[in-house]
């Protein structure tokens, strides 16, 4: 497993977690930590929305 980091034509930045193997899997981990940004402040809407009821 490595990181690989780089700009693509758009000069956008990604940071990739590369599996090893014959079938290499990728995580692109900007857009994961920016996924789990969102669910995180979705679920503390709610929890906020049921408490001040």
């Amino acid at each position: 497993m490595h990181f690989h980091v780089y700009r693509d034509e758009d000069r956008a930045g990604h940071v990739d977690l590369v599996g090893e193997g014959d079938q290499p899997w990728t995580i692109d981990l900007v857009s994961l930590t920016a996924a789990a940004i969102l669910v995180v402040g979705f679920a503390c809407a709610i929890v906020a929305h049921l408490l001040v009821r």
